[in-house]
């Protein structure tokens, strides 16, 4: 018997089996392209992404390793807050606006309007800014009325591929979160938020939580995809939550760092979360592991940036770390406030992100590292943040492109004073949505007990307090224009 994750990210589409002692037995990897018709738009084509699913998820299931170990369950890490209208067969509508695309901040402003910042904070754990599911439906019957007219769902790539596989259109608990008008209290769509927005309540996919049973595969995509017939689809979790049960940060002493597109992180959290917390741009979600809730911080400026950095420089990864590898203790030449996208919970002003000190003699890898930096810097004012609300984290599990930078995790250790962790999973969103196919055909009794047994630190980054102290320049410099906030 083995288990299935699928991590349905937000530029390719990621696939991998595991038996159940958590060897890997095969993996593939379709990108999916992104669609940027003008500045500040970022759309996925639906098709697309249907293609990549396809492909990936038709090479593992078919791979020699998982013939002969066949697959008992299927489980999903999916990128949060997308959302596209389908019919009722679950043919798209239209495209897939992404989370960094601009449009809607005065849709947002409507919305969040009905109610204050802490009201909002206390219902759905979020103030909804533009990219929340509410107002990309509301933005939706403001741009499109003919494919709102004809949508019999708003769908989340997990519910999509849900219904795909299962037939079933389910949303778990923690990508439901995302949406304001998810009761974090009653874990249900509230009845009257769903009306006060003016949504249609058969809009909303059904909620369950994650790692519990949906249906077996349809007999259609046993068939497709090369499937056992009796193999069971499983509620999974936000790719965020996902990637956090991956690397075991499942208790209040662990923080999950996803250092990937974006840079985000999230603390679980035993119970409740703090009205105060909403002017510090954290959220409070579900969370698929013991304790149920998670405080979250979200920043699409994360692993994107230093990408699209390298590509315009013409820099590779193996220039980028052998620079690294000759840098002095402290901050480089150049000062970065790396904000080059909007932040998910300010409104997109039009201003984007900064670069000073760059005179003739300024590097590639001078550069480069000054965003890096900017980007370590910000992380590290967040968990401060976190520090004056009485959050006492003891160690960071790091996930994503920029945890292979080992220079690039030290900065984070030296920063926050916390060691920073990786580990051996190169998959943690693909791994964690196993862990919960597991447990949900029962091959592990819980997700603590699964995480215990086969989540495996392989590096370990221990904090110099003297080394980070020579960053304070740069974090006074963040903190004063706002970063983060």
């Amino acid at each position: 018997m083995s288990l299935i994750g699928i991590d349905l990210g937000t530029s390719a589409i990621k696939v991998a089996a595991y038996a159940v002692d958590g060897t890997l037995l095969a993996e593939a990897r379709q990108a999916v392209p992104a669609h940027r018709p003008q500045p500040g738009y970022w759309e996925v084509d639906v098709g697309e992404s249907l293609t990549a699913f396809r492909e990936a998820l038709t090479t593992v299931a078919n791979h020699p390793r998982v013939r002969a170990d066949p697959p008992r369950a299927i489980s999903f890490s999916s990128s949060g807050r997308e959302i596209f209208p389908t019919a009722s067969d679950g043919a798209p509508l239209g495209p897939c606006l992404m989370t960094a695309d601009v449009r809607g901040d005065d849709v947002a402003a409507r919305t969040a309007a009905r109610r204050s910042t802490e009201e909002w904070f206390r219902l759905a754990g979020h103030v909804p800014g533009r990219m929340d599911p509410v107002n990309r439906i509301l933005w939706w019957q403001e741009t499109n009325r003919e494919a709102v007219a004809s949508a019999r769902w708003f769908m989340n790539w997990h519910d999509f591929y849900a219904l795909l596989l299962s037939g079933v259109p389910v949303a778990d608990a923690s990508g439901a979160g995302a949406w304001a008008v998810y009761d974090l209290s009653s874990k249900t769509w509230s009845a009257d938020l769903v009306a006060e927005v003016g949504l249609d309540p058969q809009w909303l996919p059904l909620i369950q939580p994650s790692a519990s049973p949906i249906a077996p595969v349809t007999p259609a995509a046993a068939r497709e995809f090369g499937l056992p017939e009796d193999t069971l689809i499983v509620t999974g979790a936000w790719d965020f939550c996902a990637a956090a049960l991956g690397t075991g940060a499942v208790d209040a002493r662990t923080v999950a760092l996803a250092s990937g597109s974006w840079h985000s992180f999230l603390l679980p959290v035993p119970s409740g979360w703090k009205e105060d917390l909403v002017d510090e741009g954290i959220a409070a979600i579900p969370h698929p592991g013991p304790l149920g809730f998670a405080l979250a911080s979200f920043d699409p400026n994360g692993m994107s940036v230093i990408d699209w950095a390298r590509d315009l420089l013409g820099l590779s990864h193996r220039e980028l770390e052998e620079g690294l590898k000759g840098c002095g203790p402290g901050p480089g030449p150049i000062f970065a406030e790396p904000t080059f996208t909007p932040l998910p919970h300010v409104p997109a002003t039009g201003r984007g992100g900064l670069l000073s000190g760059l005179c003739l003699s300024s590097s590639k890898v001078d550069v480069v590292r000054a965003l890096l930096e900017g980007i370590a810097c910000d992380f590290s004012l967040a968990l401060d943040r976190l520090h004056r609300h009485g959050c006492s984290p003891q160690v960071i599990r790091a996930s994503g492109g920029g945890a292979g930078s080992a220079w690039f995790m030290q900065l984070h250790a030296d920063l926050t004073g916390l060691p920073v962790e990786v580990v051996s999973q190169g998959e943690p969103g693909a791994f964690g949505a196993a862990l919960m196919a597991g447990v949900g055909c029962g091959a592990y009794s819980d997700l603590t007990t699964a995480i215990d047994r086969l989540v495996v630190v392989s590096r370990r980054f221990e904090p110099d307090p003297e080394r980070g102290r020579r960053f304070d320049p740069i974090r006074t410099r963040l903190a004063t224009a706002g970063m983060g906030r």
